[in-house]
């Protein structure tokens, strides 16, 4: 039921139990009122009758005293009492149609009695009247007569109508007193009743309130307050079917949208943060190559100007010395010329190794890719490789699409140094690897150490091996070579030989790979 019906019901209920209270008291106080008016009427005819009967005992003492003592002036006295007598008369008559009209009980009978009285007393004056002295000394021949009437129908009959009358309304007015006190009583009871009832109603209502209002109401600011302290799960759990209920279940579900839509917020916040520290590691990353890029730029200005300084200054010193002094003979200007020459084909080495790497890192490298076998490519290279490089193999052929000349440079340069910077013995050996072939340059060196290795692809890098057993070297071989092979798809490592020495391992894909790469 809903809450507003429950209060309306419980408002019409006090509201019942008040007008019922007030009807009730309404009614009592009408009755007390009734009741009081019928006592006063009552009282004031019992009044009546007790004038009435002194009246009439004086007109008959009149009446007596005058018979007996005979004094015959006493005629105005009478008449005024039998005035009075038939005024008390009226004044009942018209107190009990009054009464009559108030409550319309045994009115008639009252009157009827009234009536009885008022012929008796008629009667009696008629009576009386005939005893009127004369003078004569008449009367005591009806003493007799008199004294009858005096004690009987005076003492005995008329005494008893008039001691019923008066007992009839005496009766009637502890009657009404008795009902007006047990309407009193009655009236307390009810109201203690009604009070009762009342207090019992406001107990019902507060009781009602307390759980269908308050109660839900301290629940929901629970709710409300553990909301705000951000406990977003917090359930409100108000039962039944009311407007409390209602809100209730408003609130819940208002609170596990909001839930929801923050576990989105907070899932997004995460990605977001993740994506944040992955751009930021990247950006770091990039930031790192930027100074590493940066510094190898400058020692490669560094060494590039180193490098092409030697050359230079060979050629400027052949000429100067060609040009110094008096003329030579002819042998002396051509062996000049060709040490210019040779410094000046070094010099076109360095620089053309030098655009190789730059234009392979730009991207700008440009192959002349074939259908070429790794097997006979090798064979080439060992054959132009003066030095007795061994192959060993079991593969007869290695099918690839890529450029020999290529190849064959990048070759050549994993040779060159294995013999310059290894020791005696140089071997080449080629094997499939997953997706393509690895052919592997050893040597009996002395190796590299791990910091070295991983420089060992940067310009202008020259270990300290290399620095001691070949002078010539310009540190840009093993970058053209890896250049070279990351053109094809592949890549160049260099590892430990084991007993000693350093393995190169090209690695290149095969056909179909190479194509899709392309």
């Amino acid at each position: 039921m809903k809450l507003v019906t429950q209060l309306r019901f419980a408002l019409l209920f006090i509201l019942l139990v008040g007008l019922s209270s007030a009807a009730l008291h309404y009614w009592n106080l009408q009755q007390s009122r009734y009741q009081i008016r019928k006592m006063n009427i009552s009282h004031t005819i019992y009044e009546g009758y007790l004038n009435l009967e002194s009246h009439i005992y004086q007109l008959f003492k009149q009446y007596g005293d005058a018979i007996i003592i005979g004094d015959s002036n006493q005629r105005a006295s009478k008449n005024r009492l039998i005035a009075q007598v038939g005024s008390d008369i009226e004044g009942i008559r018209n107190l009990i149609e009054s009464e009559m009209e108030l409550i319309g009980d045994d009115a008639p009978i009252k009157l009827a009695a009234l009536s009885d009285i008022e012929s008796t007393v008629g009667n009696l004056i008629n009576r009386l009247d005939q005893f009127s002295p004369t003078g004569s000394g008449e009367l005591s021949s009806d003493w007799g007569r008199l004294s009858r009437l005096l004690n009987e129908e005076i003492d005995e009959k008329f005494q008893q109508m008039m001691q019923a009358a008066l007992q009839r309304k005496s009766t009637e007015v502890e009657n009404t007193v008795e009902f007006v006190e047990r309407a009193a009583i009655n009236q307390q009871k009810i109201t203690v009743l009604l009070a009762l009832l009342g207090m019992f109603a406001v107990l019902l209502v507060v009781a009602m309130l307390d759980r269908r209002i308050t109660r839900p109401l301290q629940k929901l600011h629970g709710g409300v307050r553990r909301f705000g302290e951000g406990q977003l799960d917090a359930q409100i759990k108000v039962p039944g079917r009311d407007e409390m209920a209602e809100i209730a279940a408003s609130f819940n579900d208002m609170a596990d949208k909001i839930a929801v839509k923050n576990r989105a917020l907070t899932s997004e916040k995460e990605v977001l943060q993740k994506a944040v520290e992955a751009r930021t590691h990247r950006l770091s990353v990039m930031l790192e190559d930027v100074k590493r890029i940066d510094e190898s730029r400058k020692r490669m200005i560094a060494d590039v100007s180193h490098e092409l300084r030697t050359p230079l200054t060979i050629i400027k010193g052949e000429v100067d010395i060609a040009l110094r002094g008096k003329l030579k003979d002819a042998e002396h200007y051509r062996e000049a010329l060709e040490r210019s020459r040779e410094a000046a084909n070094h010099t076109a080495r360095l620089v053309d190794d030098l655009l190789f790497v730059a234009r392979t890192e730009a991207g700008e490298i440009r192959l002349n890719r074939e259908p070429i076998d790794l097997v006979t490519v090798i064979n080439e290279v060992k054959d132009t490789f003066l030095h007795g490089a061994k192959l060993t193999s079991e593969i007869a052929t290695a099918p690839i699409t890529g450029d020999a000349g290529r190849i064959k440079q990048a070759l050549l340069v994993l040779l060159d140094n294995a013999r310059h910077h290894g020791g005696d013995w140089v071997g080449i050996s080629l094997r499939e690897d997953a997706g393509g072939y690895q052919i592997l340059v050893e040597d009996t060196g002395p190796g590299m150490s791990d910091e070295e290795k991983a420089q060992a692809f940067e310009r202008f890098f020259r270990g300290s091996n290399a620095a001691e057993r070949y002078r010539e070297g310009a540190g840009l071989g093993l970058p053209v070579a890896q250049s070279i092979a990351n053109a094809h798809g592949g890549n160049i490592q260099l590892l430990d030989r084991a007993g000693g020495g350093l393995v190169a391992v090209l690695t290149l894909p095969d056909s179909d790979l190479r194509e899709h790469a392309a």
